[in-house]
C-alpha cells in the first residue's frame, strides 16, 4: 500500500487517512488495511463486529457488510502496528465517523488475528456441498460465482454451521483426520467455528492450516436432511428393493407409499431411466432397518428424491416393503438401452448386432472392454443379456478392429448362467493397464430357433428353454430321453449330453411353453428339426420340463475353456481364491481328497481359476468338510496342466477318503482387507492383504471408497479417513493408490478401479487411517463433552435409541465403560438431551453393569417396545484424562479378544461363533511370513500357511 497510489485510495479521500481490502477477490473483499495518525497497518480482530464491517463498506462504494470474519497470519506477515477499539453504532456513513481507536502491539491483540470483510459489491462466493448425493451431503467447496476456489475438510463446528447455513438441519457427518493438539486449540483448523455462527463466511481463517484445503481425499459432511434412494437385491442395478437414506439411516419404504411419479424419481436418481414396475420386496427380499413413515409426494420430473415434497405415510413392516423394476434393462432385449443407465453393452463392428468387439457406456461414453481376462462364460452371459442366443467363438484381441480409447478393465467372473454380465463378480482393483490391441470380443449364434439353459450350474446344464416367435418358451415332454437331451447339448456345442431328467417347472417368473412332445432321433442338428409339437394348451400335470446335463471342453481361442460338466471352484474361503477344492462333474459338486495333494496340484486349480499361483496347498479340511461325493484322490499334477481332471489320478469317483480330508488351496491372488493398530475393531489402518503380504493403501480414496470399504467390513456404511497417530509403526509395503469406486456401481473394494498394484505406491506414514461404524456401536449427542448426552445405538445399518423404560445407573455404567468415559454419574431419563429421529432399537434394558456392552444387556427384541421418542434415554459420565471423542461426543465399540486365523486350521463351528467378533483383529503371523519368493514362490511360503 503507498499513499501514492490514488487507485487504492476511495473517492474524496487525500492525504493520510485511507483504508482499502486487501487480499481477497477484489476491492470490495479481504483484509481490512488502514493509514491513519501517521501509521500503516491492519485491524485487530477482538471485538470488531458487522456494525464496525457496514461502516468500511459504505466508505468503499461496496454496499453493506455481507460477513466479516476474523483471520490468522503467517508468522513472517505479522507486522506491528494493528489498529484497537474501533467502535461503530452501524449508521455511520464512513469508518473516519466511528471511534477509530488506538494503534498498537501485536501483543495487545488477545485472537492474535485480523479483521477481514466480504462486502456486498464483491463476488459472489458461497459455500455448498460438491459431489454428494444430495445438497445437504459432499465435500464442502467454495465457489466464487459458479466456480469453485477452495476446497477443505471441515470438522464438527464448522460443518453444523454450514449445514444450518444450507437448511439441511445438523450435521451428522464431518471430518477426523485433522485433529489439533487437544481441547481448546481451535486454532489449529483452517476453518474455525464456535458453532452458533450463522454461516460459515463469519468463521476464523487460519492460513497456517491451509493444508487441510489440500488434500488428496475429502471427507464428505452429512446433515440429517440428506436423502438418497438405492435398489437392492435385483440381478442388475436397474431393479430391487427400495431404500431410502436418511441422514446416516437407511430405511424402507412401504408399497403403499410408493407411487409411479416416485418410481419415476428414483429410477432417474439412480441411472436407471424410467419406473416400468412397482413390486413389493418378496420379490427382491425384505429389509432390516427402519420402514419410514413420512412419505415423498414427487410431481416426477425431480432429478432427485430430496427434491420432492414430505407428507405423512403409512406404518408398515418389512412384509410390505416397496420395490421396483426401472427400464434401465429393457425388457424386450435385455440390453441397458436407457442414455441415463449407468453401464450399458453393446457389440460393435460385426456384421450384425450379435457379433463384434465388446463396449459398454461408462455415464456419456462408449469404451471398449479388455480382453485379458475374458472367456468363454462371460460371453456366454452376454450374449444371453443382448439375446443373440449362446456364445459361439471367442476370437483374439483386434478381431473386430483395434481401438483408439481407453480400454475399460473390469474383470467378469461369471459361472454362465447369470442374466447379466453385472449380476456376476467382478475385480477390477489393481489390474495392468490394457493395450489397445486386445479388446473384448465374441460371435453370438444368433435368436433363430435359438436354445438356453436355465437354473443349471453352468450354460452346459439346466432347463431346456427355447426362442420361438420372439419369446422364450420352456420345452415340456413326458418321455424327455437321451436322443432328445444329445441334440440339444450338440446343439448349443455342448458335446455329448451325458443326463436327460425331468427339471423343476421355474418358480420364480411365468414362462410360456415354447415346445411340447419332443421326440427325436438324435441326430438332428436342430431340437426344431425333431417330431415336436408347438401347442401351448397341455394338459396340466402331463407334461415336465425338460432337463439336461452335457459335457464337453470348448477349444474356442485356441486353448481349453471348461465347459458342461467339468467345473472348478474354490469354497468357504474368504474370496474365490481361497478355499476347499470342488469340482462339478456329471452334475454334481464334489471335493478333491488330501491323499498326495501338493503345490504342483494347487497351482493347476489356481492357474484354471485365474488366481495366480499357489500359495500353500493346505488338506484336512482346513476350510471345513465338504458334503457329497468326493471325486477325485491320489491326484499327480506336474504343475504344468491346464486343468485339474488332466493330472494323473485314480479315477473319478475313486477314493478312500472322508470329508475330514477335503484338500485346500490359497493362491497368489486371494485378497482380504483389515483394520489394524486400534483399540475399536473398526478404527484403524487400512491393510490389503495380496500375493502372500499385508500392506496398507494411500490415503487417495474417495468418499465412495470409504463406503464401500466400511460396508465390506461389516463396520456399517459410513467411514471416513483420520489423521496417522504419532505413535503407530511403519509400514514395508504400501500396495495401492488412487483408489475410486464408483458410486452405486461398486459392491466391494475388489470392483474399484485404481492404479496397479505396486509395494510402493506411496511413502511409508502416508497410508490410510479409516474410522467406520460398526454393528453395537454407541455414541451419545447433546451434552456438553463426548461423554454426556443421548444415548444412540448403531444397529442394522441405522443409529436409533434407547428408551428410558427400567433404565437405571447399572445401564449408565455400561455405557459409559463402552465410551471410555470412567464411571457413570448420572442415568437421565425423559429426552433429557432432546428427543432422537428414526428407530428406538432398545426398550426394557435390564444390565447387571459387568457387561463390556450395551448390546450384551438383556432387552426387548430388536425395534420391539411402546416408547416414543419424549422417553429417550440419556447419561452423564465422568470424563476421565485420555477420552477419546468421536461423532458429537463418544463413539465406542465393545472389545473382543478374539482372533480368526486364515491359514491354521480352525473347526468350522469356532469360527463362525467368532467371526463376528474378530473381523478387525488378526494376529500378525496370518500372513506376514509369506513373503513373495523370487524364483519358486510357493515352496517358500508354504510352510507359513500350513
Amino acid at each position: 500500500f503507498s499513499p501514492s497510489d490514488s487507485r487504492l485510495i476511495p473517492e474524496g479521500l487525500t492525504g493520510e487517512d485511507a483504508l482499502n481490502l486487501i487480499d481477497g477477490t477484489d476491492q470490495c473483499d479481504g483484509r481490512l488495511q488502514v493509514e491513519h495518525g501517521g501509521h500503516q497497518g491492519l485491524v485487530c480482530g477482538d471485538h470488531w463486529g458487522m456494525q464496525e464491517a457496514s461502516a468500511t463498506c459504505r466508505q468503499l462504494g461496496c454496499s453493506h457488510a455481507r460477513s466479516t470474519y476474523q483471520f490468522i497470519l503467517r508468522p513472517e506477515e505479522m507486522k506491528a502496528p494493528w489498529l484497537y477499539g474501533t467502535n461503530c453504532s452501524g449508521e455511520e456513513a464512513t469508518l473516519w465517523n466511528c471511534t477509530l481507536g488506538t494503534w498498537g502491539p501485536l501483543s495487545d491483540c488477545k485472537c492474535q488475528c485480523v479483521v477481514s470483510i466480504n462486502c456486498a459489491g464483491a463476488s459472489f462466493q458461497q459455500v455448498i456441498l460438491a459431489g454428494g448425493a444430495s445438497p445437504c451431503a459432499g465435500s464442502p467447496e467454495l465457489l466464487s460465482g459458479s466456480f469453485p476456489i477452495l476446497k477443505c475438510d471441515l470438522q464438527k463446528e464448522e460443518a453444523s454451521v454450514l449445514c444450518r447455513d444450507l437448511g439441511c438441519g445438523t450435521a451428522l457427518q464431518w471430518s477426523r483426520a485433522h485433529q489439533g493438539g487437544g481441547t481448546g486449540n481451535q486454532d489449529q483448523k483452517f476453518v474455525s467455528c464456535q458453532g452458533t455462527e450463522p454461516s460459515t463466511s463469519f468463521c476464523k481463517i487460519n492460513v497456517n492450516f491451509v493444508e487441510q484445503c489440500d488434500l488428496v481425499s475429502y471427507t464428505q459432511v452429512v446433515c440429517t436432511g440428506h436423502v438418497e434412494a438405492r435398489l437392492l437385491g435385483g440381478t442388475h442395478p436397474c431393479e430391487g428393493r427400495l431404500e431410502v437414506l436418511r441422514g446416516l439411516t437407511w430405511g424402507s419404504v412401504c408399497y403403499d407409499d410408493l407411487d409411479l411419479p416416485m418410481a419415476h424419481v428414483v429410477c432417474q436418481e439412480v441411472g436407471c431411466g424410467t419406473a416400468v414396475s412397482i413390486l413389493k420386496s418378496s420379490h427382491f427380499g425384505h429389509g432390516s432397518g427402519p420402514v419410514w413413515t413420512e412419505a415423498f409426494r414427487c410431481v416426477g420430473n425431480e432429478s432427485l428424491l430430496f427434491h420432492c415434497q414430505r407428507e405423512p405415510g403409512h406404518q408398515c413392516g418389512h412384509d410390505r416393503d416397496a420395490a421396483l423394476t426401472c427400464s434401465g434393462e429393457t425388457l424386450g432385449c435385455g440390453d441397458f438401452t436407457d442414455p441415463s443407465s449407468p453401464l450399458e453393452f453393446r457389440l460393435v463392428n460385426g456384421s450384425g448386432r450379435c457379433e463384434g468387439r465388446v463396449e459398454l457406456r461408462v455415464k456419456e461414453n462408449w469404451l471398449p472392454l479388455c480382453a485379458a481376462h475374458w472367456d468363454l462364460a462371460d460371453a456366454m452371459v452376454l450374449c444371453h443379456q443382448l439375446n443373440c442366443g449362446r456364445a459361439v467363438v471367442i476370437p483374439h484381441g483386434g478381431h473386430f478392429g483395434n481401438v483408439r480409447e481407453p480400454i475399460w478393465t473390469d474383470v467378469f467372473r461369471c459361472v454362465g448362467t447369470e442374466p447379466h454380465l453385472l449380476s456376476c463378480p467382478a475385480s477390477t482393483l489393481g489390474t495392468q493397464a490394457c493395450t489397445l490391441e486386445n479388446p473384448a470380443s465374441v460371435i453370438c449364434s444368433g435368436l433363430q430357433d435359438a436354445l438356453r439353459l436355465s437354473d443349471g450350474q453352468s450354460h452346459c446344464d439346466g432347463r431346456v428353454e427355447i426362442f420361438l416367435d420372439g419369446v422364450w418358451g420352456r420345452v415340456l415332454d413326458n418321455a424327455w430321453d437321451l436322443h432328445d437331451a444329445a441334440v440339444v447339448c450338440r446343439q448349443l456345442g455342448c458335446g455329448e449330453a451325458q443326463q436327460a431328467y425331468d427339471a423343476p417347472a421355474p418358480g420364480h417368473k411365468t414362462v410360456p411353453v415354447g415346445l411340447s412332445l419332443v421326440r427325436c432321433l438324435g441326430s438332428e442338428t436342430h431340437l426344431t428339426r425333431c417330431n415336436v409339437s408347438v401347442s401351448q394348451l397341455v394338459t396340466a400335470g402331463t407334461l415336465q420340463d425338460a432337463g439336461v446335463v452335457c459335457s464337453v471342453q470348448c477349444a474356442l481361442t485356441g486353448s481349453l475353456l471348461s465347459a458342461g460338466s467339468l467345473r472348478i471352484r474354490l469354497a468357504e474361503g474368504k474370496g474365490r481364491c481361497a478355499g476347499r477344492v470342488e469340482v462339478f462333474y456329471q452334475g454334481t459338486w464334489g471335493t478333491v481328497c488330501d491323499d498326495a495333494w501338493d503345490l504342483r496340484d494347487a497351482h493347476v486349480v489356481c492357474r484354471q481359476l485365474g488366481c495366480g499361483y499357489a500359495l500353500s496347498a493346505p488338506g484336512a479340511a482346513h476350510f471345513g468338510a465338504g458334503t457329497g461325493r468326493i471325486w477325485m484322490d491320489e491326484l499327480g499334477c506336474l504343475g504344468e496342466e491346464a486343468a485339474l481332471w488332466e493330472c494323473q489320478s485314480g479315477g473319478w469317483g475313486q477314493h478312500d477318503c472322508g470329508h475330514k480330508e477335503d484338500a485346500g488351496v490359497v493362491c497368489s491372488e486371494f485378497t482380504d482387507i483389515r483394520l489394524q493398530e486400534h483399540s475399536q475393531t473398526c478404527t484403524g489402518r487400512l491393510e490389503v492383504f495380496y500375493n502372500g503380504t499385508w500392506g496398507g493403501v494411500c490415503q487417495s480414496l474417495n468418499a465412495a471408497s470409504l463406503r464401500v470399504l466400511c460396508e465390506q467390513l461389516g463396520c456399517g456404511s459410513q467411514g471416513q479417513l483420520l489423521a496417522r497417530p504419532r505413535s503407530s509403526s511403519t509400514l514395508e509395503t504400501v500396495w495401492l493408490k488412487s483408489i475410486q469406486c464408483r458410486d452405486k456401481h461398486d459392491r466391494s473394494l475388489w470392483q474399484c478401479p485404481s492404479e496397479p498394484w505396486n509395494r510402493h505406491s506411496c511413502l511409508s506414514g502416508e497410508e490410510a487411517w479409516l474410522l467406520c461404524t460398526e454393528e453395537g456401536a454407541l455414541r451419545v449427542f447433546g451434552g456438553e463433552d463426548g461423554c454426556s448426552g443421548r444415548v444412540e445405538f448403531w444397529h442394522a445399518g441405522s443409529w436409533g435409541t434407547v428408551c428410558d423404560d427400567s433404565w437405571d445407573l447399572a445401564d449408565a455404567e455400561v455405557v459409559c465403560r463402552q465410551l471410555g468415559c470412567g464411571p457413570a454419574i448420572a442415568a437421565l431419563h425423559n429426552a433429557a438431551f432432546g428427543p432422537g429421529s428414526g428407530p428406538i432399537w432398545l426398550d426394557e434394558v435390564g444390565c447387571r453393569g459387568s457387561e463390556t456392552s450395551l448390546g450384551a444387556c438383556q432387552a426387548e427384541p430388536w425395534g420391539y417396545g411402546d416408547c416414543s421418542h419424549k422417553e429417550d434415554a440419556g447419561v452423564h459420565c465422568l470424563d476421565i484424562s485420555g477420552t477419546m471423542a468421536s461423532g458429537s461426543g463418544a463413539m465406542g465399540q465393545g472389545s473382543s479378544d478374539a482372533v480368526y486365523e486364515y491359514i491354521e486350521t480352525v473347526p468350522m463351528e469356532e469360527r463362525a461363533e467368532e467371526s463376528a467378533a474378530s473381523r478387525g483383529l488378526v494376529q500378525d503371523e496370518d500372513y506376514d511370513d509369506a513373503e513373495e519368493p523370487e524364483n519358486s514362490p510357493a515352496e517358500d511360503v508354504e510352510a507359513g500357511y500350513h
